[in-house]
């Protein structure tokens, strides 16, 4: 349920947004595996490449932080 902005094209956005999802359902499975390390490396590699993840209780959300 994220959302990719700026100048990219709709095919951008779109690997983009499955590449994130990808890794964001990795997370949910680790975290629900209780593997917080292998959890919190995802959140770490998703921030280090600009996405904000959010957990919400409907599930975690994502978007780029701005300036990217």
């Amino acid at each position: 349920e994220g959302a990719a902005g700026g100048g990219a094209s709709d095919a951008a956005r779109q690997a983009l947004a499955s590449l994130v999802e990808s890794l964001l359902e990795q997370r949910t499975r680790a975290r629900a595996e209780r593997d917080f390390a292998r959890a919190d490396a995802l959140r770490d590699e998703l921030t280090a490449a600009g996405i904000a993840v959010e957990d919400t209780a409907d599930g975690p959300t994502w978007s780029l932080k701005d300036g990217v």
